[in-house]
């Protein structure tokens, strides 16, 4: 996820996603994280400020200082922040209990790592974190069969927000002949 799109801390984070769709001018990545809050498992989302937005997005943060400053250090300024939120404002749900065992089947799971991940040429890419029960990470173009859990909840969480499915939904691939 790019440094400058994070999510607040909001609870305990479970996962972090990203879900992009780099074709034409409709490109742009949508991010998401799941954390435990008490007895809830809340869903937060933001997208990618849009294609024509980001430049104008960006030329405002930089000049929010006129010091020159990394932007491993702007990002973390309350200036960037609000700035941020108007062009990419976060949005929040709490999961309801199917939508919380989708969450708890990937936790206690996991997945197969020993699997053929076949290159993608559809434009998407997803990458996820897992935080719990210890950190993982997996990068991947198109979900081998063997990671449909994965699906699930990419899926869930594009439902949840109500995100365009074509751009930001993740389907499953069975190949012929690979085992």
């Amino acid at each position: 996820m790019f440094e400058g799109y994070k999510f607040e801390e909001n609870g305990k984070k479970l996962i972090q996603v990203e879900t992009n769709f780099s074709f034409l001018s409709s490109g742009g990545s949508m991010y998401f994280q799941i954390c435990e809050n008490g007895n809830n498992y809340i869903a937060y989302w933001r997208t990618e400020p849009e294609k024509y937005k980001r430049g104008e997005f960006m030329c405002k943060a930089v000049c929010l200082f006129p010091e020159f400053m990394p932007l491993s250090e702007l990002v973390k300024t309350t200036e960037y922040k609000e700035l941020l939120q108007k062009y990419s404002p976060v949005y929040s749900a709490v999961l309801n209990e199917k939508q919380k065992n989708i969450i708890d089947t990937f936790l206690k799971k996991g997945i197969n790592e020993d699997v053929h991940k076949p290159c993608g040429r559809d434009g998407h890419s997803y990458c996820i974190e897992v935080y719990c029960p210890e950190y993982r990470k997996y990068h991947w173009y198109m979900l081998p069969e063997e990671w449909t859990i994965l699906a699930d909840v990419i899926n869930m969480l594009v439902d949840i927000s109500q995100a365009n499915f074509q751009k930001y939904g993740c389907s499953v691939y069975k190949l012929k002949g690979v085992k």
